[in-house]
């Protein structure tokens, strides 16, 4: 550090051009660098998605998932398999540790999925989870003619192609659309009478639509290829379709079948065939239809500059008046709010800072050289960062914004030194040679403080899980940020100091603050073990807090909205949907403080994570005001809302969820997940669990995943179908067809995209029709009911398998802050049910994550308390001042919890890194407080004079750095934004933590280090 100081001052100009450089790429930087609300986080998962139309939620779990699962179980490592079977799809999600290598898991499981034989039907695909794969941008659209149609056109193909054209956007979405779709509804009477099933009339269509090689000719030495070709081009075509000659019969209880004149029969002599609109979600902003744009960017794009070319383009087209937008969620918008708001608290902080530096020095130039450390450091951390490829989140400004006091620290011990040489030397000593011995006294200090800070967060890089991922830009942000002031502090300062601080008035030796505390100091010197008493006492009452605190992962932010989810009985129609959906949004409209409400109904069953539910399910989503109490609101809804959904249709179930801040995971949420063979047994005891939840008022929330059950009708050949030698797969395909639609697949019909849908007019609707059902055997045609037993069961709608095994699981959210002791009581109360026999409990949710998080930064600060052992060892020699000095360390809790106690937050995350960070920091008051010790030894100044000396010399400079870090984190602290969730507790804790160990350092330090040291003379270094 010596050399580097001297260098600078031989090499002033060099030096500031090299800052001004430095600034001037920062800020160049500060430009071009990503922003988004959190960082980029990819989570070491993969999802599986897939669908077969038509399928049963046993087909997909037995003929689907089942074999998918055994495939993935088949790779090594992974922390969990989990699935979900439903009617035409399902979903899978493998998830390994992270850190591992997902590009090339990613690549082996769709290697695996391959190879694994599935009917033909099945469509599957891969998808990976990302924390930036949810839309950046979501809008309402509507129409200002009222001509939905020509809206729906031009979103299609105008403006949705555009927007997925630009730069950065990785998919866009039109939902609310509707379909054209040819509905072929057959007589089964006059079809049986000709002998002709669907999947004869689905072969028929199907066969118009060919091309097929016949050959080539070769003329003049050219050859020529031929080819025979088909096309559908019309309804009229399908109409006139023949099916084959028509019998001369007559069929009981029918009129005979009377064919054109050509004896021919055509599917419109047995078959109605009508266009209609089909729309598969159902779409409505405040009461009114509408469509809704989404849009997801790449993962490597800036979110802000997406969402405001997508903005962009939308705007082009609205300045026509073509239609009408509003806004339901603009992350671009979001992450500029969060970035204005951490630098509005960051410029705060750093007027505090000023403030503080300015009446400790009471000079301007002193005061602005030293602030010079901070537009320096944070735009050299924006320029590392983004030359690292990171982005400008809530992590990395948090980062930046709980380092502002601590950046100054360093140029305030330097400037300060050199300011107090000037005083007491200035006529001594030129500007060059004062400023270069003045930082040379305290460069050691600084160094080793510095890097003690800097270290702690060194085992954060081996912190596993989220925390680690998710922390990781946050320490780099502080470290880069805090070395970069510390290269300030010892090459420009001293610069500036030899420059400005030329003339100085000689000022009176002291003050009245250091004469006070100098006899403050030489009473505790006196009164050690009452000093030493006292401070134990405060160690342990605080250390007794913690069960009041609460122990929780993180703060859980509330935002002013709510989610509202129905579920009608699983065989409604969409149209029963609709109806208790606006029966709802009637009541949502008369409640105060609701500024806007959004619905969605059904959904097409699709490839992505993000497709809607079916059409018996809906989705509201209610923006309130911001003064709005939600907990009132939502337990007013809950109350209220599911009386007028059974009203309109019976057993409609309504869970309302208050809105939270997205990103990292609260941890404010209680699993109890349930395992048996039995599903009887399993709902049975899913019930138990549910309703013991619901009578616990510290939870809200609470959902059972095996609340739907349905009937099913199981078939089994009989001794009769047996000997009639039936073939089950023959059942199965007669069967089939007069259960479910048949798809023939889309066409363009008249210069129109349509879906071609083939059934039946008359509808199996009861056990009876559906035991009537004809069966061709090798004896002749025989009912379904003679050749098979059918029995009626109990089956569940949605099959839910954790590592193949069929389970159970019951959630709720908590509402408190302590989730450890909710937690605790849930599992106690669960362990006391008398559950049927055979059923498996296992607790998860919060509770794992906050011992899982706990266990890491406990482990982490332990080492980081190692690693400051290590630098002060080195610093000073030896071990015993180096103890000395980590005994200041045992001071955290007292103000840390107890500023945690004072403010109702619990001990969680954010407040362990806040902790942390305190490690490195408090030790720096000792370390300056020492440095002066030992030197002043080392010159022959007796023990107790040299303390004495130390503490009155050094006093100014460790409230400065204290009371700059401190008031720099206010602004965090009282700051009530979303963004200041985890920076917000970490500030809280520092401002305690060190509030309490700078008092408790100045007076016990001391009397600890006389007590070490009053019958051992201070160690003379050996030079070699």
């Amino acid at each position: 550090m010596n050399t580097i100081s001297k260098f600078s001052l031989k090499n002033g100009a060099a030096i500031i051009l090299l800052c001004m450089l430095v600034l001037g790429y920062g800020f160049y930087a500060a430009t071009q660098i990503k922003q988004q609300t959190f960082p980029d986080l990819e989570f070491p998962a993969v999802a599986v998605i897939a669908i077969s139309p038509g399928a049963s939620t046993e087909e997909m779990e037995s003929g689907v998932t089942k074999p998918i699962e055994d495939s993935l179980k088949n790779f090594k490592g992974y922390d969990s398999l989990m699935s979900t079977s439903s009617e035409n799809m399902s979903n899978l999600f493998i998830q390994f540790p992270f850190g591992s290598n997902m590009d090339k898991l990613s690549g082996e499981i769709e290697n695996a999925l391959n190879k694994i034989n599935l009917p033909d039907k099945v469509k599957i695909t891969t998808q990976r989870l990302s924390a930036g794969a949810a839309p950046i941008y979501q809008a309402a659209v509507f129409s200002s003619k009222d001509d939905a149609d020509g809206l729906a056109s031009k979103l299609e193909n105008e403006i949705l192609p555009k927007m997925k054209k630009l730069e950065g956007v990785s998919s866009a979405v039109l939902k609310g659309t509707k379909s054209e779709q040819l509905n072929i509804v057959v007589d089964k009477i006059k079809a049986q009478q000709n002998g002709i099933s669907l999947s004869t009339i689905q072969s028929a269509i199907q066969a118009l639509d060919y091309g097929l090689p016949l050959g080539s000719v070769n003329e003049e030495e050219t050859t020529i290829p031929i080819r025979l070709v088909g096309t559908l081009q019309s309804i009229e075509q399908i109409k006139q379709l023949p099916l084959g000659a028509a019998p001369n019969v007559q069929v009981e209880g029918a009129a005979a079948l009377q064919p054109a004149g050509d004896n021919i029969v055509r599917l419109s002599d047995i078959a109605v065939i009508t266009t209609v609109s089909n729309q598969n979600e159902i779409t409505r902003f405040n009461g009114e239809s509408s469509f809704v744009i989404e849009v997801m960017k790449n993962q490597d794009a800036n979110t802000a500059d997406v969402a405001d070319e997508v903005k962009q383009v939308i705007a082009s087209y609205q300045e026509k008046g073509d239609f009408n937008v509003h806004v339901i969620m603009d992350q671009g918008k979001e992450i500029k709010e969060s970035v204005s708001t951490l630098i509005k608290e960051g410029l705060f902080g750093a007027l505090f800072c000023i403030l503080i530096i300015f009446l400790f020095l009471r000079n301007i130039r002193a005061t602005l050289i030293s602030i010079l450390s901070l537009p320096i450091s944070i735009f050299a951390t924006i320029a590392l960062m983004n030359q690292m490829g990171y982005s400008l989140n809530i992590m990395t400004l948090g980062g930046i914004a709980v380092s502002i006091g601590r950046i100054v620290d360093d140029s305030i011990v330097v400037i300060e030194n050199i300011y107090r040489w000037r005083h007491e030397k200035g006529n001594e000593m030129k500007g060059k040679e004062l400023a270069y011995k003045a930082t040379k006294e305290v460069s050691g200090a600084v160094f080793s403080s510095t890097i003690a800070t800097v270290v702690v967060f060194a085992p954060l890089a081996f912190v596993h899980g989220i925390i680690g991922e998710f922390f990781r830009p946050f320490s780099l942000a502080v470290v880069i940020s805090i070395l970069s002031s510390l290269l300030v502090a010892v090459m420009l300062i001293p610069v500036l100091g030899a420059k400005f601080f030329q003339r100085v008035k000689p000022h009176k030796e002291g003050g009245r603050m250091a004469d006070t505390f100098e006899k403050w100091i030489r009473a505790a010197l006196q009164r050690k073990k009452t000093v030493l008493g006292v401070s134990i006492v405060l160690l342990v009452a605080s250390l007794s807090t913690i069960p009041l605190l609460g122990v929780a992962f993180l703060p859980a932010g509330s935002v002013p909205t709510a989610t509202i989810e129905i579920t009608l009985p699983a065989k409604s129609e969409r149209g029963q949907t609709d109806a208790v959906s606006q029966k709802i949004e009637s009541y949502l409209k008369g409640m105060n403080g609701i500024e806007s409400y959004q619905v969605s109904i059904g959904g097409a069953v699709s490839d992505s994570l993000t497709s809607g539910g079916g059409k018996n399910q809906a989705s509201i989503t209610a923006q309130f005001s911001s003064s709005a109490d939600m907990e009132q609101m939502v337990d007013k809804a809950s109350a209220e809302l599911p009386a007028i959904a059974a009203a309109e249709v019976a057993e409609t179930t309504v869970v309302i969820r208050e809105g939270e801040q997205a990103g990292l995971p609260t941890g404010n949420n209680i699993e109890i997940s349930l395992y048996s063979n039995q599903v009887d047994k399993l709902a049975a005891a899913a019930k138990q669990v549910e309703d013991l939840m619901k009578q616990n008022t510290e939870l809200k929330d609470i959902g059972n995943n095996m609340n739907e059950v349905t009937p099913k009708w199981v078939l089994s050949l009989n001794q009769k179908g047996i000997d009639a030698n039936v073939n089950a797969f023959a059942v199965m395909s007669i069967v089939n067809e007069q259960l479910n639609p048949m798809g023939v697949g889309t066409y363009k019909l008249d210069d129109t995209d349509r879906e071609l849908i083939l059934t039946y007019e008359q509808q199996v609707t009861s056990k009876d029709v559906l035991e009537n059902i004809d069966i061709p055997t090798a004896a002749g045609m025989m009912k379904l009911k003679d050749i098979a037993d059918l029995k009626e069961q109990k089956a569940l709608i949605t099959v839910n398998h954790e590592d193949g095994l069929t389970y159970a699981k019951v959630s709720g959210k908590i509402k408190g802050s302590d989730a450890g002791a909710v937690t605790k009581q849930v599992e106690k109360d669960v362990k006391s049910l008398a559950l049927p026999d055979g059923v498996e409990v296992k607790f998860g949710g919060g509770m794992d994550m906050i011992i899982e998080g706990f266990t890491g930064l406990g482990i982490a600060m332990v080492v980081a308390v190692g690693l400051v052992f290590l630098v002060m060892s080195i610093t000073f020699g030896g071990l015993l001042t180096p103890i000395i000095i980590m005994s200041s360390l045992m001071f955290i809790p007292v103000g840390a919890l107890g500023a945690l106690l004072i403010t109702g937050q619990a001990l969680s995350m954010s407040a362990m890194i806040g902790m942390l960070m305190l490690v490195g920091i408090v030790v720096t008051n000792a370390v300056v407080l020492l440095d002066r010790v030992e030197k002043n030894r080392k010159s022959g100044i007796p023990l107790r004079e040299a303390i004495v000396e130390a503490s009155r010399t050094r006093l100014r400079p460790i409230l400065m750095t204290a009371c700059a870090t401190m008031l720099a984190l206010v602004p965090l602290a009282l700051s009530g934004s979303s963004t200041s969730l985890i920076s917000g507790g970490l500030a809280i804790t520092v401002i305690g933590g060190l509030f309490t160990s700078t008092l408790l350092t100045l007076i016990v330090v001391p009397v600890i280090y006389e007590m070490a040291w009053k019958k051992r003379k201070a160690q003379e270094v050996e030079t070699f």
